[in-house]
């Protein structure tokens, strides 16, 4: 029954490429048009190449790059792909680091929650248990008793683990479902827990053009970068005076 259900992530993953296939093949004309590739950049310079393109499309057809853009953010969200900080830095370069802040902000908490129905659905949360046990079962347990400890200050819990990750947010995302985190819970705090991580990386968009690797993202030093983590910390330092985390 495990098997079946594990199945019904194949025709999900299809259609849902499928549609972004969809949007890519049917890019609409511009003047001076450059092709939008259908692959996820991996280089500093794939990026910006990427991110210049985009640009092109946006004064005349911002819908369809904030279709597109959303769809590609939630995709990997939903199926754990790695690559949030690229989105991040170009949604920052491409909307502004206002809107895009509040758009992945908005994104992280969908494409998380849809990565937990899936989970729960298909049951992908016992079929990594039992095939990658002695690598997750530890992150699986610490979780596990975090969660059974604090189920009466779950938001704390949460919020604290999506700004300090304790465990892999993949992880999380995936065995949520398991430990019987509400989903509703889950989704606010996400949407807020990683504030922080995506401010900066929106804030870094605005300057994209000279970042010479992604490394020098969380090295870059701005007042409002600071700033966002100052808040974070006093928001957290606050909470724990109400709050304990038992461990």
């Amino acid at each position: 029954m495990t098997f079946i259900r594990l199945l019904l992530v194949v025709p999900i993953f299809s259609g849902y490429l499928f549609w972004l296939y969809y949007l890519i093949q049917n890019v609409p004309v511009i003047e001076n048009q450059c092709s939008i590739e259908f692959a996820i950049p991996k280089t500093l310079t794939e990026i910006i190449a990427l991110n210049s393109c985009l640009k092109q499309y946006l004064n005349s057809n911002y819908l369809y790059i904030l279709v597109l853009f959303s769809s590609v953010y939630i995709f990997k969200q939903t199926f754990c792909i790695p690559g949030s900080i690229i989105l991040n830095v170009m949604a920052g370069s491409l909307f502004g680091s206002s809107i895009g802040f509040l758009l992945v902000c908005t994104l992280s908490s969908i494409g998380v929650s849809a990565c937990y129905l899936l989970s729960k659905l298909c049951a992908i949360e016992t079929v990594i248990m039992n095939y990658l046990p002695s690598q997750l079962t530890s992150s699986k347990t610490t979780l596990e008793n975090l969660v059974e400890k604090n189920r009466d200050q779950l938001w704390y819990l949460l919020l604290v683990l999506r700004v300090i990750p304790v465990t892999p947010n993949w992880l999380l995302n995936l065995i949520a479902p398991i430990v019987k985190i509400p989903l509703f819970t889950f989704t606010y705090t996400t949407f807020f827990g990683l504030m922080p991580y995506n401010y900066i990386c929106c804030q870094s968009g605005q300057t994209l053009s000279s970042i010479n690797s992604l490394e020098e993202i969380f090295t870059l030093k701005t007042t409002m970068q600071l700033m966002s983590i100052a808040v974070a910390l006093v928001i957290i330092k606050i909470a724990s005076r109400f709050c304990k985390i038992k461990t």
